[in-house]
């Protein structure tokens, strides 16, 4: 499997003094495009599109300074207001008006090649569909299953931010990662959120995974971060006097794997799961309509099951429109719990393809 690496991830700047790994000589950064592609400028005046993972900043504390001792004699002032008059190549983008998806935090993965969705390049950003500027760091996990910071910056209100272009090959490292978000708004203060994200491999290469959305004009897979109610209020201390408030202290603890139904959470103790069976099941060649039914119905129950274990409230099932089979076996099973209810979840957000079940405890 094709991680991303920590080393072939170097962030790079404008002015960086780079050495090539697989030929001669070196240059100057004159402009960066994205984490994995950059312009060298050499001596001989030219400008040359380079791989990331094909240089090296040289530092000049690093043993590769040592190692490579050589000046470049490059002007880039020149080049460096050249393309300081043109327009940036990864501008923040405004979502489309009048986006009727829950406001939040989304992560998007957008191909190059909008008609063969399965092939080609693809684009991340980070989705801030909200009111307010937020700042976020996003960590992923290396092949020895540690996380690394891959990237950070801002997204201002109402707008995506690219994070990365990469192509298929890398696109393992993105399965399982960590996005941090601290929201800045000037009347309230927030809790810092921290936000996991599980993919599945196998939606990258199944084209029914890319939809259209309200977030962006072009097709793409989308996977929600986190909704505004996820958003905690810091009181303050007056506030905090007045209703006797505790201070909340926190102590670190080993990291466990993620809960089955942890990878479908939304916020704190709420979750939306899909029951389609494509979200369940990568390759469904050979199986019978009652075969994926009782694969649906498994999911069912073992996510039902993983969400009273972890004290969650709310889970949301996507179970579709159709015949209204899946639909009714779901609410006969739920007659095998006590302490739960069901409701038809959002018309507005799901159509009448889903239902909330809420989850009481003692």
């Amino acid at each position: 499997m094709n991680y991303l690496c920590k080393k072939c991830n170097m962030r790079f700047k404008v002015g960086d003094k780079v050495k090539f790994l697989n030929e001669t000589g070196g240059g100057i950064v004159s402009k960066v495009v994205s984490s994995s592609l950059v312009y060298v400028a050499t001596e001989d005046g030219f400008e040359l599109p380079t791989a990331t993972g094909d240089i090296i900043k040289i530092d000049p504390e690093s043993k590769a300074e040592r190692m490579f001792s050589e000046d470049f004699d490059v002007d880039i002032s020149k080049i460096t207001e050249s393309h300081a008059a043109a327009p940036s190549s990864l501008p923040a983008g405004k979502i489309k008006a009048g986006a009727i998806e829950t406001p939040g935090y989304y992560l998007a993965f957008i191909p190059a090649d909008q008609q063969w969705f399965i092939t080609g390049d693809i684009e991340v950003r980070i989705i801030n569909h909200s009111k307010s500027d937020i700042l976020y760091n996003v960590l992923l996990e290396d092949e020895d299953q540690d996380y690394f910071g891959f990237d950070y910056g801002s997204a201002q209100a109402g707008s995506s931010v690219i994070i990365d272009n990469i192509d298929r090959e890398a696109l393992a490292g993105w399965t399982d990662g960590i996005v941090q978000i601290l929201v800045h708004s000037e009347g309230e203060a927030f809790l810092p959120l921290h936000c996991n994200f599980h993919i599945k491999a196998g939606k990258f290469s199944s084209e029914g995974s890319y939809q259209d959305s309200g977030l962006l004009r072009e097709k793409a897979i989308i996977y929600k971060l986190a909704d505004l109610k996820a958003n905690k209020l810091i009181p303050g201390k007056r506030h905090a006097v007045k209703v006797e408030e505790e201070p909340v202290e926190v102590k670190a603890r080993e990291h466990k794997k993620e809960s089955l139904i942890g990878r479908h959470a939304v916020g704190p103790h709420a979750a939306v799961v899909d029951l389609h069976i494509g979200e369940i099941v990568d390759n469904i060649a050979g199986l019978s309509s009652h075969d994926m039914f009782l694969l649906q119905i498994n999911f069912f129950k073992k996510t039902l099951d993983s969400a009273l274990a972890n004290n969650f409230r709310k889970v949301t099932y996507i179970h579709g429109v159709g015949n209204g089979v899946l639909k009714n076996a779901i609410i006969e099973k739920l007659r095998e719990y006590e302490g739960l209810e069901n409701k038809s979840a959002s018309l507005a957000e799901y159509g009448q393809g889903a239902i909330d079940v809420l989850l009481y405890y003692k």
